[in-house]
């Protein structure tokens, strides 16, 4: 398999400054925050008229892009496609927003057509897409689970590896392994495919952090080991960084570099972030908590449990009081800790393995187009790309010293043969810049990764003006020990290579029974409950959009009756699917379904009930509720 393989599902490379020259040139909103600013009101809020005239805007972006991609002019599309990724990345940043159906419509527009250009993602964290779309079948899976910290479930039995963080099972992680095991093709084989090419470079780099091993399946939860993942809050790469995270813990994040996507700095910050957060909670799930959500909030969470049940809190215990999607990242790592480490044992098939994460390492002075590193090793510009993700221009950075350039195995020798060649004035840092004519101060400052504020500094200069022939001196990065630092004594030619992952299956928590194994982890189980007395059986026919928590809270009976009553393990129905529902409730249940204008004082009129009870009845906090909502309403 070719190292291409590594830009990952979504590479969306970086685009050179002509494509983003043609595209500003086209009269239209220009996507992201532009976007906003030109839509938002003085307080920066979004109105439903402001919120759909942005939509009107992406839908715009892609019927462009589907234009230009019909034309051939694949760069063009790429930075349309880009432009419509983040405008609706930043329309999801707002709360109100989400919950606006044609928003989501619009943003499984854009998945659908970047997944049409560049193939489909397998990552949990889509690049350009939301958390709470993506994981948003999991979660709503999770969220659905009666008695979720009950530890009465079914697993393969697996040979043990006890570890560090405790791997708590209870029938939320079950639910987790079964998300994962539905689809496997869709996330799993991608994911194990990618540990080996990964793992054993996250190994090495753990061991000398001196954190635990298994934390390296976080990697899969946070971005399915694709290194140039992004979310919808802007984290990047292998392990989902923010650029303020980033920087605090020593990687480059500027105009050239962003070492976030770097597998082996990020790799490196992220251990050391992990040992900071255990460090502040004593607790590696607590920690993992933390690096998902704020950790002063977790703190905040933590004390109030622990004034409530005067004793020291653990993660399961401010469960109910954190984020949907915080309180269900610590199964999810858990589930996929487990099935990984051991896939033979839930009955997924071998993959095929992804390459060895193998280079050479060479110095390289001066402002290279990466077409010209290429072609001095004798290779393509994807695959430098490949190699060195972190490179988001297609050229290398102004840099004071060396940048240390991975390049293909075995190209070493050909490389600093051809490289010897080049002229000696471009084997030099390119520490200065002489202005030709129609440049801007502006546009040279865009051109280095450098602001125009800086340059002024840099150069003395009191105004923007400038002349045909001025030489300007260059703000300037130092990059020799932004990587990770043993690949600074690599870099006289030895290979990199980081061996075999190490193959430790883990097992559950000890007090967690483990039963004989299972098959496959089936939606049915052969054992069913008995009707309980003195209840009507009714059949209850599955229609489309209905779910297991909704057919349960209609007919006044639990999740775990439900299923109990129907051999279903998990909460997965078909349509059309009879359910057997056997219910003491005398009182009629209405499903209603929330219409623009509607209101809990509107709805509560309509059935002849107060409003209390609806908010009771739905778990409603306030008289917020939106359009396509679904209202229980109990009559008689």
């Amino acid at each position: 398999m070719s190292i291409v393989w590594l830009i990952g599902a979504f590479l969306l490379v970086s685009l050179s400054e002509s494509t983003f020259a043609q595209d500003r040139s086209v009269d239209a909103p220009a996507g992201g925050l532009a976007l906003e600013e030109t839509y938002a009101d003085s307080t920066g809020e979004l109105s439903d008229e402001a919120t759909n005239l942005m939509i009107a805007d992406v839908y715009g972006l892609l019927r462009r892009a589907i234009e230009a991609d019909v034309r051939g002019q694949d760069e063009y599309t790429a930075s349309l496609l880009y432009r419509a990724a983040d405008a609706v990345t930043e329309l999801g940043g707002h709360a109100s927003v989400q919950a606006n159906p044609r928003y989501r419509e619009v943003y499984r527009s854009v998945v659908s057509e970047i997944e049409n250009y560049y193939g489909s993602a397998d990552t949990l964290t889509l690049a350009f897409g939301d958390v709470f779309m993506i994981r948003d079948d999991m979660f709503a899976t999770l969220n659905e689970v009666d008695e979720p910290l009950l530890e009465n479930v079914t697993l393969p039995e697996i040979p043990p590896m006890v570890t560090t963080i405790p791997m708590t099972m209870n029938r939320l992680v079950e639910s987790s392994i079964e998300f994962l095991l539905k689809e496997p093709d869709k996330h799993l084989n991608h994911w194990l495919s990618r540990a080996e090419t990964y793992f054993p470079m996250i190994e090495k780099v753990f061991d000398e952090e001196g954190v635990p091993e298994e934390l390296k399946y976080l990697a899969m939860v946070e971005s399915g080991l694709n290194p140039r993942a992004r979310s919808w809050a802007r984290a990047v790469g292998m392990w989902q960084f923010i650029g303020a995270t980033g920087k605090a813990y020593g990687l480059n994040v500027n105009g050239w570099v962003d070492e976030r996507m770097d597998p082996e700095a990020a790799t490196r910050a992220a251990a050391r972030h992990l040992k900071d957060l255990h460090a502040m909670f004593g607790d590696w799930q607590l920690a993992l908590a933390g690096y998902n959500y704020n950790p002063a909030k977790v703190r905040r969470a933590l004390r109030a449990a622990e004034s409530r049940l005067g004793r020291k809190a653990t993660f399961w215990d401010i469960y109910t009081d954190i984020p949907r999607e915080t309180r269900n990242y610590v199964p999810m790592f858990i589930a996929t800790a487990l099935i990984v480490s051991h896939p033979e044992a839930f009955n997924l098939k071998p993959v095929e393995p992804g390459p060895p994460y193998a280079y050479h390492v060479v110095p390289v002075y001066g402002m290279h187009p990466l077409s010209t590193i290429a072609r001095l090793a004798g290779t393509s510009e994807t695959t430098i790309k490949a190699l060195n993700p972190a490179l988001t221009r297609n050229s290398l950075p102004p840099s004071t010293s060396a940048y240390l350039v991975r390049i293909p195995t075995g190209t070493y020798d050909r490389f600093v043969r051809e490289y010897e060649k080049l002229p000696e004035d471009l084997r030099k840092p390119a520490t200065e810049h002489v202005i030709r004519s129609g440049e801007t101060l502006s546009g040279i400052a865009q051109r280095y990764g450098t602001s125009v504020s800086k340059l002024m500094s840099q150069n003395g200069l009191s105004s923007t003006r400038i002349r045909v022939g001025q030489r300007l001196a260059v703000p300037m990065v130092n990059y020799s020990g932004a990587s990770d630092e043993s690949l600074i004594a690599q870099a006289d030619g030895a290979l990199v290579h980081y061996g075999p992952r190490n193959l430790r299956p883990i097992e559950p928590a000890p007090h967690t029974p483990l039963p004989a194994p299972v098959k496959t982890v089936s939606s049915r189980s052969s054992s069913r409950s008995s009707a309980p007395s003195n209840s009507t059986k009714i059949t209850y026919r599955v229609k489309s959009g209905d779910t297991l928590s909704e057919i349960a809270e209609s007919n006044g009976v639990s999740i775990r009756q439900l299923r109990s009553w129907n051999g279903i393990r998990g909460s997965t129905i078909r349509v059309g699917q009879r359910l057997t529902i056997y219910t003491k409730s005398s009182s009629k249940l209405v499903t209603h379904t929330v219409r623009r204008g509607e209101t809990l004082s509107l709805i509560a009129n309509k059935y002849s009930v107060s409003v209390s009870d609806l908010r009771e009845w739905n778990s409603i906090k306030g008289s917020k509720i939106y359009v396509g909502q679904k209202i229980v309403v109990r009559q008689g």
